[in-house]
């Protein structure tokens, strides 16, 4: 039921498929997609929700009726995926308003629809041995290990992109394959800055082309807690949604 997950004030990104409704799914999966985004006002019934109209700069775009969206919904319990139709648009108190008609369940972003984020950001990390790796799986022992281990023992590197599921990063050092990391960073949600301290797995490390003693490095989250992997989906969403506005002007 929506309304046991979905909230009035959730924001949303509505990705739109330049078809109507009864389109077939194999011909809307060659259509070109456009996404825009918007807030919930209202859940209406089991299956509707009362949107803002989405803006496209500074215009409002006025859809068809059963024009059809795939929606992302950013959540307090984490961000949800779904598809919805537009059945009903109008305009309340000054405020454009649309209905969608959600047709599908809402699924909660799993690790392989992880978005990737191109963005620079510093971090530290150090290779651990075998026996740290198990060890520090334990939230108390990692946190005793930070203490005791002097930042002289980290590494600096800068990421090239970064996802809830890993990240790609740069380092002047190559990392041997199969290795645990520990990876550390910081990120700024709604003002608040947050650290993160991440036991990562090496997936690939490369020397880049043209680039001598430069490595590029691409690992996966290996043990992170939910809360923390909703706050950095939380980032990206953010910072996605920002990059699309300041290129919109």
């Amino acid at each position: 039921m929506l309304s046991k997950i979905v909230k009035p004030g959730d924001q949303l990104e509505l990705t739109k498929l330049n078809v109507s409704a009864i389109s077939s799914e194999k011909f809307s999966k060659n259509i070109k997609k456009k996404t825009y985004f918007s807030k919930i006002y209202d859940i209406i019934g089991k299956d509707k929700l009362k949107i803002a109209m989405p803006m496209d700069g500074t215009q409002v775009i006025v859809p068809t009726i059963n024009t059809r969206y795939e929606l992302s919904i950013r959540t307090k319990g984490g961000i949800y995926h779904c598809k919805g139709i537009m059945i009903e648009r109008y305009k309340e108190n000054q405020l454009y308003i649309m209905i969608l008609e959600i047709y599908t369940g809402l699924q909660k972003f799993q690790r392989r629809q992880h978005y990737r984020l191109a963005c620079n950001l510093r971090i530290t990390y150090r290779v651990l041995s075998t026996v740290e790796a198990d060890l520090l799986t334990d939230p108390d022992a990692l946190e005793a290990f930070q203490e005791a281990v002097s930042e002289q023992g980290y590494l600096k590197g800068v990421t090239l992109d970064i996802s809830g599921g890993g990240m790609r990063f740069t380092s002047e050092q190559p990392i041997e394959q199969n290795a645990s990391i520990l990876c550390k960073f910081s990120i700024s949600v709604e003002g608040e800055e947050n650290s993160f301290s991440v036991i990562s797995h090496l997936v690939q490390s490369k020397e880049m082309p043209h680039r001598r003693k430069q490595y590029e490095h691409r690992v996966r989250f290996g043990h992170i807690s939910n809360r923390d992997r909703e706050t950095l989906i939380r980032f990206i969403f953010e910072e996605e949604r920002r990059y699309r506005k300041n290129k919109k002007g």
